[in-house]
């Protein structure tokens, strides 16, 4: 009996206890079993976030490129992308980063994918087609971007 005391009276306490941590589902931190929100969410997109030095085989071989949050927690904006195309839209899943099929200038579009590969660098490679001369010319960069 004093036994069974002992044990409810610890498990009332242990009970109690608000286990806390991050409660947003689809961060990287997310805990099932936190009750109380402690601010420690890591969202899924936040390692994509930053400046990097990007190593490309394509038209430039080494420049930087900033990527940018956007309203939607998913996607992010890639700037500069082979040094002279301007900014493109990308959606983050995990450690994956997808450009679908857009337009970056007239008669020129671009598609692709990377993935965050190691601590603050990302590996992107992605397929230009540029039709401005009447003649549909396809390329197909690799990069190798580092967090500055």
């Amino acid at each position: 009996m004093k036994y069974a005391l002992l044990f409810l009276i610890a498990t009332a306490i242990n009970g109690c206890k608000k286990h806390s941590g991050c409660t947003e589902f689809g961060s990287e931190n997310f805990d099932p079993e936190a009750i109380v929100d402690d601010g420690s969410c890591i969202h899924i997109r936040d390692k994509f976030i930053g400046n990097f030095s990007v190593n490309s085989d394509c038209f430039s071989n080494n420049y930087n490129r900033n990527i940018t949050e956007t309203q939607d927690e998913y996607m992010v904006v890639i700037s500069n992308l082979a040094d002279t195309l301007g900014a493109v839209d990308a959606r983050v899943y995990g450690d994956n980063i997808t450009i679908e099929l857009q337009t970056v200038q007239p008669s020129i579009t671009v598609e692709g994918a990377g993935v965050y590969s190691e601590e603050n660098a990302i590996s992107l490679s992605y397929r230009i087609r540029d039709s401005r001369s009447g003649t549909e010319v396809i390329t197909d960069c690799l990069e190798w971007c580092s967090k500055m």
